[in-house]
């Protein structure tokens, strides 16, 4: 019986952990202000969104929404994104 009991008390902890990491994802993401051309794009396996590197400091999109064309982000294209809010504009080359 006890241990159910602790089964039940880790999975509730695990998924707790879970989405607490991901809550902070998010905030530190709506915190990202950046304004500059896109030296690097990579993409993570598993991930639908890329990691794009502005003014030498590397930015997960993985939260991020756009305006522009959604599909293909490539070096040198320009974006900006500002500080508290979860829409980045891209402006292509």
């Amino acid at each position: 019986m006890k241990i159910k009991k602790y089964l039940a008390y880790s999975a509730l902890s695990i998924f707790i952990l879970y989405w607490s990491f991901s809550a902070y994802k998010i905030y530190r993401t709506l915190n990202y202000d950046f304004n500059g051309r896109i030296q690097k794009v990579s993409y993570e396996s598993g991930k639908y969104r890329p990691t794009i590197t502005v003014n030498n400091k590397q930015f997960d999109l993985e939260w991020i929404r756009w305006v522009g064309d959604e599909d293909n982000v490539v070096v040198g294209d320009s974006v900006v994104k500002h500080q508290k809010s979860q829409w980045m504009t891209v402006i292509k080359k």
